[in-house]
Order: C-alpha cells, then structure tokens, then sequence
C-alpha cells in the first residue's frame, strides 16, 4: 500500500511539473525568445447513450481547462432521462473529469478520463466513478470530437440500491463530444 502510494504521488506530481512547462518562441520582429503558455480553456458538450439496469439519455454542455496536450480538468452539468422497468426519470447529471492523454500524434489522441459522475432528482439516484477509455480528434486548432467507450469503475443505482461493477460499453454508455478550445 506504501509503493502504490507513493508511486500515486510522484505521478500527480509529474504530470503537474509537464503541465506547467511553456516553450520557447522566438520573436521574429527582435529574435529574443519569448515563454508563451500552453493551457487554454475550452467549452463544448457531450451526449451519452447507456444501459445498465435501466436506458438513459443525456445531454451536457462542458466547460474545462486544459494544461497542455496531456491533462485537462473539466465538469459537464446537465440533464439526463432514463427508463426501466416500467417507469421513467428525468434527473440533473453532475459529471466532473480529469482526462489524460495516454498516447497521441498531431491528429489523433487515446485518452482515459477519470470521472464521479452523479444524476439526481431529489434524491440520489445514480453515481459513477471510473475511467472512460476514449479516442479524441483534432479537427482545427481550436476543435476537437471525441468519442468516449464505456466505463470502467463502479456504479451505484437508487433502483438497485447497491454498488456493481461496471465494466465495458454494454454495461455503462458510449458518449460523443465536440469542444472548442480558446
């Protein structure tokens, strides 16, 4: 427990040392190299389908920061409506991330981005934490379209009123999101 720990904590720390690393440009008006920032904002959305012990459908506008080409931070707020044995809900969807980029070329990137998503009426009704394997594209500069595959974690259902392994696309959602980074 003391190595898993501790190989926890020099990575946090890593990847906070490369996200706060800026390059070097060179001016071409003075040639004088000028430290020009990696990190930029980005909004968009995302659209999830899933089933577990019940469909769901939703819908989230995202916002986030991304410290470079590596890691972002970001939450989706929304709303979500799932059906099931013989009744349906709508809820509001809270789903915070942290996605790092474990491969990628100038186009293409293979993320994983860790999630405790929760749904809520006026009560708990749904949480997820896990990971979410997913395949992002660069459109533009500014653009990108992702495509998220499942989750790997556990979740918790009001329906079910207990925790259960999620694991796979069939078991959880795939979701679709498009941001734009500033």
């Amino acid at each position: 427990m003391k190595k898993l720990f501790i190989l926890f904590t020099a990575t946090t720390i890593a990847l906070n040392i490369a996200a706060q690393e800026t390059p070097n440009v060179t001016d071409s008006n003075t040639n004088s190299n000028i430290k020009q920032a990696k990190g930029a904002f980005f909004i968009g959305g995302t659209a999830y389908i899933g089933y577990t012990d019940f469909f769901s459908f939703s819908i989230e506008p995202v916002i986030g920061y991304e410290f470079n080409d590596r890691v972002a931070i970001g939450t989706g707020i929304g709303t979500s409506v799932a059906a099931g044995y013989g009744t349906s809900i709508a809820m509001g969807v809270v789903d915070p991330f942290l996605r790092i980029c474990a491969w990628h070329n100038d186009i293409v990137y293979i993320d994983f981005k860790t999630t405790a998503g929760i749904g809520f009426t006026n009560e708990l009704q749904l949480c997820q934490i896990g990971a979410r394997p997913s395949l992002r594209v660069r459109l533009s500069e500014h653009c990108e379209m992702a495509a998220d595959i499942g989750l790997f974690g556990a979740q918790y259902t009001n329906s079910s009123g207990k925790w259960s392994p999620a694991i796979g696309v069939s078991a959880t959602s795939a979701g679709l999101w498009f941001t734009y980074r500033f």
